[in-house]
């Protein structure tokens, strides 16, 4: 591998099917995040549970930079309450501030659910938050509570995706117990947009299957217009709901980096976990539909089957354009293994793959995707968007796909950019845009070759030599 390494750039000398991670020299700082703190990824699973409010246990700012990125991301209106730390608080400890901004949201709010989440900030200082929210419920027992979880997230530590992870397993672990069988399935979605929860919903009601989703943004991150206004998502999954996930007959992660809730119920519940990958692409989404034909005793219905025709026949039409055509992908673990699995099924070669997140499992699961589809990425794992661009200069590709953050990279290469992922600032309709399932592939394959089109194509539809 070394004799294909110049400065820490992997040449495209490969084999079929091996990965490359490049040799790591830069270590003194990360110059452009390819992620985001935990904090972000809490916050988004607590805006799907209906009644639900988020506090942030730092200062103001942490919870200003969530509601900004969440806003221009969604386009929603996103309430986010913080303890407001100051550095009187830190020195002396912040107990005083969090008991007073849970008084304050209980009586003013009256929310169902609160969900404290730690910073770097109380992290830090060593605030015992269980600690803190006990002595708040023994300081008001003639007061009717709602349910208050914390959840340790600091911002120093993982990112986003473990601090989703960790939200959706500390909800199980506070609220489920164990009572009658409900024949129902909990599906854990993981970090995806509004609308994909929305197409899993729908799926799941054609296969008549019951399910518990965790949690559902569906509504509350890509809600109607009305005339009235809401402090606290007034839909999205329910707290009885949550309890409920114990008496299930299985636990469905989408994505296999929030899966710790699953593993959690199984161990405790007995409540088997079935993992997968996100059912991005044709393999995928039918490894998904086939998880759930046989946990509910069902045939898949006609509509799906032809939905699932639709994408192979958009596949072999968008086929003369995508075939051949370089890709780089970065973005969430989950996300960047799904899209790299569809480009490989659509004949496109995904040359470099990039995640913020340090994961073992992504490297596992991309050497399994790689060999599958006879791929030979770079495989950047917990790398940041500077070490993207320099292996994009060593190995130029067609096509980017990522978040807006890749704008600048793209605009230097001169290559297109299709926005998937979190958060895309520069562009509307992020929440409306899926890609788990048939129909969410079909409209991705038209992105993609229109994109390649409108780059490589002149208007007789001839290619275009570069």
């Amino acid at each position: 591998m070394n004799e294909n390494v110049e400065d820490g750039i992997i040449k495209n000398s490969r084999v079929c099917g091996e990965i490359y991670q490049p040799v790591p020299n830069k270590h003194f700082a990360v110059i452009n995040p390819s992620k985001m703190c935990q904090p972000m990824g809490a916050v988004q699973v607590l805006l799907g549970i209906r009644g639900a409010m988020p506090l942030i246990h730092g200062s103001q700012g942490c919870s200003t930079y969530m509601r900004f990125q969440l806003c221009r991301h969604f386009r929603e209106p996103v309430n986010v309450s913080s303890t407001s730390m100051s550095e009187g608080t830190v020195v002396y400890g912040g107990e005083g501030n969090l008991l007073k901004a849970l008084e304050t949201i209980s009586k003013e709010y009256q929310p169902e659910i609160i969900g404290v989440t730690s910073s770097c900030l109380t992290e830090t200082i060593g605030d015992d938050m269980a600690l803190i929210i006990r002595k708040f419920r023994q300081k008001h027992p003639d007061m009717e509570l709602p349910s208050i979880i914390p959840v340790s997230t600091p911002s120093y530590a993982g990112s986003h995706v473990e601090g989703y992870d960790k939200t959706i397993k500390s909800l199980i672990e506070n609220l489920a117990y164990s009572s009658e069988p409900n024949g129902k399935v909990n599906i854990i979605t993981g970090n995806v947009s509004p609308a994909d929860v929305r197409e899993v919903k729908d799926i799941l009601e054609l296969l008549g299957c019951e399910s518990i989703i965790l949690t559902d943004t569906s509504e509350s991150l890509d809600a109607p217009h009305t005339d009235s206004v809401s402090f606290l998502p007034s839909e999205g999954t329910t707290v009885d709901e949550i309890r409920n996930t114990a008496n299930s007959k299985a636990t469905v992660p989408l994505c296999r980096h929030a899966d710790s809730g699953a593993k959690f119920l199984e161990k405790r519940f007995n409540v088997k976990s079935i993992s997968g990958f996100l059912p991005v692409g044709l393999q995928s989404t039918d490894s998904f539909i086939s998880s759930i034909c046989k946990l509910n005793e069902c045939e898949v219905p006609v509509k799906l089957e032809k939905d699932r025709g639709r994408l192979i026949d958009a596949m072999v039409d968008a086929h003369p354009y995508n075939y051949g055509r370089k890709v780089a992908i970065y973005g969430d673990p989950d996300i960047v293994i799904a899209l790299a699995r569809f480009t490989a099924e659509l004949g496109m070669i995904p040359v470099i793959v990039c995640t913020g997140t340090k994961s073992s499992r992504f490297l596992k699961d991309m050497k399994f995707v790689a060999e599958e589809g006879c791929f030979s990425p770079v495989v950047l794992e917990g790398c940041d968007l500077y070490d993207l661009h320099r292996q994009i200069k060593g190995n130029p590709v067609d096509l980017l796909i990522g978040n807006s953050y890749g704008a600048r990279i793209a605009k230097e290469e001169n290559i297109p950019l299709l926005r998937i992922g979190f958060p895309i600032y520069d562009r509307l309709g992020a929440q409306r845009m899926p890609m788990v399932g048939y129909k969410a592939g079909i409209h991705l394959v038209d992105i993609l070759a229109n994109i390649i089109l409108e780059r490589y194509y002149d208007e007789s539809g001839h290619e275009i030599e570069s």
